[in-house]
């Protein structure tokens, strides 16, 4: 699991701090590249004629984010992988205790409320292109279409909906734990590196090589490619 130091709270917010290596660049490539392709298929949504194509492409293509994912959170390096921020609902009750007194416990990785959202977002994002491969509308017939002949339409926009709901409260916590504890999220994101305080144990990651990330992005561009063929 995680390293949460002090469940009950923090105690010294004004010890020194050391780097620790903690997002392996898979991690980080899949973070914001996701980010990308979910605002260029949110934008091309109402887009009309063949431009509605880069709606339906990039929709295509996060099914294969959320392979991705789902993979490296098996055999990712330590803080991606699904058993060290997915909490229990005690840890997260406490978790958010804390955090709304602005004393919540060091989190390595991802912190009981993050790890969830992780999780929710992935699962809203596969259901939002599942739907919309069940849809047919504009001259577009998806692959899943004949599940439902079409009855998705509606129930795609409601989980699209849903998803840009979480991304503001995702962008919105990322916000206000920073403010309350002084972590720059998504620097780390993009170095890879979290400042550590002295006195919390944290182990950094070790370099996950090339074979490992290039097995998950082998399995995630099979399965785009067949809905793409």
């Amino acid at each position: 699991m995680s390293d949460l130091s002090n469940l009950n709270g923090s105690e010294d917010e004004n010890q020194g701090t050391r780097t620790v290596p903690v997002w392996d660049f898979p991690t980080r490539i899949f973070h914001w590249t996701m980010a990308i392709v979910v605002l260029v298929a949110w934008v091309s949504s109402e887009a009309g004629g063949s431009t509605f194509w880069i709606h339906v492409y990039s929709g295509t293509l996060l099914i294969g984010f959320v392979v991705f994912r789902a993979i490296w959170g098996v055999i990712g390096s330590r803080y991606a992988r699904f058993g060290d921020f997915v909490h229990s609902p005690e840890t997260v009750k406490a978790y958010t205790r804390n955090l709304a007194a602005f004393r919540p416990p060091h989190s390595t990785g991802h912190n009981p409320l993050g790890g969830w959202m992780v999780i929710a977002l992935l699962v809203v994002i596969l259901l939002s292109v599942l739907t919309g491969m069940m849809a047919h509308t504009r001259g577009y017939t998806g692959p899943l279409a004949y599940i439902a002949g079409g009855l998705f339409d509606g129930v795609h926009a409601g989980f699209v909906n849903l998803l840009m709901i979480l991304i503001f409260g995702h962008v919105v916590g990322v916000l206000v734990h920073g403010f309350i504890t002084r972590e720059n999220l998504p620097r780390a994101m993009v170095t890879g590196n979290k400042d550590i305080p002295e006195g919390v144990k944290a182990e950094g990651i070790k370099p996950v090589g090339y074979v490992r990330p290039l097995i998950a992005l082998a399995c995630a561009s099979a399965v785009v490619m067949y809905f793409m063929r």
